[in-house]
């Protein structure tokens, strides 16, 4: 097996820090659902009031069914951006990422 020199780190992946290297570095946990709880709760409780049990559900309904799905979609592209953005930038800044 062939040593390698260059700038090697390791990474631990966490739940209260995003990520800690081994040069002791943490990067935090985004905020994302935090930053938008409040709209996703009102878009929530605008679904709910416009379920009808037993009936065909109205035009409104479905409205906000989508308004609901774009908005956690959102969340997650947010979550996935910065996941990749900064796995790009260690891999950039290091040699070797274990």
């Amino acid at each position: 097996m062939p040593s390698f020199f260059g700038n090697t780190v390791g990474i631990d992946l966490g739940l209260n820090a995003f990520y800690t290297d081994s040069n002791g570095n943490a990067v935090e946990n985004p905020k994302y659902l935090r930053k938008s709880e409040k709209r996703l709760n009102k878009l929530q409780r605008r679904l709910s009031r416009r379920h009808q049990l037993g009936k065909p559900q109205s035009n409104n309904y479905h409205k906000a069914r989508k308004q609901l799905g774009r908005a956690n979609l959102k969340i997650s592209r947010q979550r996935k951006d910065y996941a990749v953005k900064t796995a790009r930038a260690l891999i950039q800044s290091h040699d070797l990422v274990v």
